[in-house]
């Protein structure tokens, strides 16, 4: 059954969160004290067709797998997204880690948080990387499930989350709108 309660009201969605924050309805696949929905981000059949202004998923992708779950997630969000409205992806950048990964002047340990940020923590049965995506693949699935307009950013400015995350200084984030 798709909820019908947004039909009078603009909202955001911010998937993969796990704060309260106003003017925003929290979804994750993890429940939580302050999650809305529990679901997975590929299937949002519980909302209807354009009901979110905006959508915020910082490091969610990497987590569906690139032959099917990516596009069917892109394609859920821009099923919801109204007409107009924007979506804010954040992913690990597979292009700066890969980079940094390669420094020779890095410990083990450094070179080790660097490999998790590509592949997962593994804290849980969610926190496994499937795809490694950089600017180039990212703007092929996006345009791909209908999205346009695509511009890379530097942050967001929306949450303090790992769209912002540094290294070493350098920001280990791909952010696009």
């Amino acid at each position: 059954m798709r909820v019908n309660i947004y039909l009078a009201m603009v909202s955001k969605l911010h998937i993969g969160g796990t704060i309260t924050t106003p003017g925003w309805e929290v979804l994750n696949i993890n429940p939580g004290p302050h999650v809305d929905h529990v679901c997975d981000a590929s299937d949002l059949s519980l909302f209807n067709d354009n009901v979110f202004s905006i959508i915020y998923a910082s490091h969610i992708l990497e987590h569906l797998d690139f032959v099917n779950q990516i596009t069917a997630a892109l394609r859920e969000w821009n099923r919801v997204l109204q007409p107009g409205g924007k979506v804010y992806i954040s992913v690990p950048d597979l292009d700066v880690l890969s980079k940094l990964f390669l420094d020779k002047n890095l410990t083990a340990d450094e070179r080790f948080q660097i490999m998790q940020m590509m592949f997962g923590s593994h804290i849980d049965d969610h926190d496994y990387h499937l795809v490694g995506l950089n600017e180039e693949f990212l703007r092929g699935y996006l345009e791909y499930t209908g999205f346009i307009n695509i511009e890379k950013v530097g942050v967001f400015g929306l949450f303090e989350d790992t769209s912002t995350m540094l290294f070493n200084g350098v920001l280990i984030s791909l952010n696009i709108v």
